[in-house]
This record gives C-alpha cells, structure tokens and sequence, in this order.
C-alpha cells in the first residue's frame, strides 16, 4: 500500500490543475468516448443492447488489447522485466497496460480478490471512500464508488457496470468494469444531490484477467496477471499528464492483486 500513498499525493497534486481548468459539466447522457466508441457502443446504441452483448464485446476488446500489447512502447518495467506496463491513446484518453508475467500464487489465491472486488477495492486504495451495490442486471452488476480528495479538490463519483467471470476457462477469471450502457444506472442510482456534489469520473474499460501459468507436465506452477484501465477522472487532461501518472496507477493495480494473492498464501 506504500506505493499508493505515495500516488495520492500525486493524484491530488494533478486534480487541482485539472479542477482549475474549464470544464464542461458532466456528460451524464453524452455519448461514450474513447474505448467505448472503439467498440461501437454509443449512448443509444447501449440503451437499445442487453449486458450480455455488451460484456461479450468488452470482453473481446480486452483480448484484442493484449493480443496487441507486445507491439506497445514500453512505459515501465519492474522485477527484470516480470511486471511491464505500456501505454496508449485512444482518443484523447490514455489506456494503461499492465501484465505480471509469473507469480508463484495459482489462480486461486486471487479469486477472492475479484469475487469480492466491492471490498477490496475500498481497501486496497486510500481514495475510495465507499463502494456501493446499487442492481444486478443479467450478468452484470452495477455499482458506485465514492472517491475523496482534501480540499479545495472535488470528491469523485463513479458509476459502472462489473462483469464477473469467474472460471471463464479452467483456472482462469476474468473481470471488467465499464461505463458503457450505465444510462439508466445513472437514472435510477445518481441523485440530484450528488450530481451537485461530486464530479463524475468515468470508466470506458478496466479489467482484471487472471490465467493460470503451468509447467512442461500442465501442473500450475503460478499465475499470469493482467489489468487494463481507460478512464476519465473528470476534467481536461493534458497528455503529458496521462503518460506520467497512467503508468503508476496501473504498476499499482497489479501489485495490490499479487499483494492480496500473497497475503492468502500466508493466511493458509
């Protein structure tokens, strides 16, 4: 978590620039921007598609990503190059790749993490205040987190569907936030008071894809980690500010699974 306090000051540091930039007032019923639109998902195309369409074409877009992500440039790399994270636009929006190629921990170890995702989440990053189940949908749920900032920086609110797929292959899960499709969320679940309150921070597409790592005799010998994520926390962001904290948020978000994975192996 060391590494995540250091980053929040980083994040309220660059929140202040962005909260005084101009800024439209939040696209609550805009079309989706940036991933969204590369999976051809606009406003009112998501309101007339089920979630099961829906996860099923983000699913495939996550594939695609890292089918794609050895031809990336290079953002960071730790461990000899065991946990490397690259970079790109798509839009205006940065996307954030990350992948820990081995840790010892199975698949296992780290189901909990995303079964219990509404919980971990909070705990594992100092600026999530609250995580809330507002409905399921088919296969997905909806959720809403609470981010908080010290003054004279706006708290953030965010509004997703997560799409939990659990045993996806054997050994193997997979899970996705998105924005994609959350207009009657945001109807039903975001009130008048907190459209005032808060800033609507957005997720396009994050993931969490979990596969197991096996030896020449099939036997699991580890696990392969990767996480995606393209947002927007709300705000006019300059380029060079994407390229400089996307790749510390996604380091992160890799090593608090492989931290939640190490803490079960002690826990056993």
């Amino acid at each position: 978590m060391a590494t995540m306090m250091r980053n929040l000051f980083l994040y309220i540091c660059i929140l202040i620039i962005w909260d005084s930039l101009p800024v439209q007032s939040a696209p609550f019923f805009a079309s989706l921007a940036g991933v969204a639109a590369s999976v051809g998902a606009s406003t009112c195309s998501s309101e007339t598609r089920d979630g099961k369409a829906i996860g099923a074409d983000l699913e495939k877009k996550v594939i695609s990503l890292f089918d794609e992500a050895a031809s990336l440039p290079l953002s960071l790399s730790r461990e000899d190059g065991n946990i490397e994270v690259r970079t790109k636009f798509d839009g205006q929006s940065l996307m954030s790749l990350a992948e820990a190629k081995v840790v010892k921990q199975p698949p296992s170890a780290f189901k909990g993490f995303l079964q219990n995702f509404n919980k971990e989440f909070a705990e594992a990053d100092p600026m999530v205040k609250e995580v809330r189940h507002l409905e399921h949908d088919n296969e997905r749920e909806g959720i809403k987190a609470f981010l908080g900032f010290p003054p004279p920086v706006s708290d953030r609110v965010m509004v997703h569907w997560k799409y939990l797929k659990l045993s996806r292959e054997q050994d193997e899960h997979l899970m996705i936030l998105s924005e994609e499709g959350n207009e009657k969320l945001l109807e039903r679940h975001l009130s008048e008071a907190e459209r005032k309150k808060y800033v609507l921070a957005r997720t396009f597409l994050c993931a969490y894809w979990i596969k197991p790592v096996r030896n020449s005799s099939k036997e699991i010998i580890g696990s392969n980690i990767k996480y995606v994520y393209s947002g927007d926390v709300g705000g006019s962001i300059p380029k060079r500010i994407q390229r400089w904290i996307g790749p510390k948020t996604a380091l992160d978000s890799v090593k608090s699974v492989i931290g939640f994975g190490e803490k079960q192996g002690t826990e056993e």
